[in-house]
């Protein structure tokens, strides 16, 4: 489907959102990215995703370093921008000390990161093939 030259470039970033929202291949939309959930034994095998699709073999991690600006700026931004709304929100809201502050606004902080770490990778590749595909003819 993401092979047809027919569909319009915002049919593709549709595409391609619904695609990084389930973590599957940007290319065929099968093969997962990571490891199920289930299946996670430690925190790396978490945030690392698998180096192709099997069932496409479009290739996930193309050079060491490919993932940095997706884990620095996409993720790192992300948490920046929840923290600081959420800091200015409970401060507003809310009649808490600094340390209330630092607490409610750092815990899920944390989390936050871990937990869209995944996304993160997956939007940044899916990304990356929308405006650059590296494609090869599997046929």
């Amino acid at each position: 489907m993401a092979n047809n030259p027919g569909l319009t470039f915002n049919r593709r970033i549709w595409l391609y959102f619904q695609r990084t929202v389930r973590l599957r291949c940007p290319e065929c939309g099968i093969s997962p990215l990571y490891l199920p959930a289930s299946r996670v034994e430690s925190i790396s095998d978490w945030f690392t995703m698998l180096p192709g699709c099997p069932r496409c073999g479009y290739p996930y991690d193309r050079e060491p370093g490919y993932f940095i600006f997706a884990i620095s700026m996409i993720n790192f931004g992300l948490v920046a921008i929840v923290g600081v709304g959420t800091l200015l929100l409970l401060d507003i809201l809310f009649d808490l000390s600094t340390a209330q502050l630092i607490f409610f606004t750092l815990v899920p902080l944390w989390l936050l990161g871990i937990l869209s770490a995944r996304h993160t990778k997956a939007f940044f590749l899916a990304l990356d093939h929308l405006l650059s595909p590296h494609r090869k003819d599997h046929r």
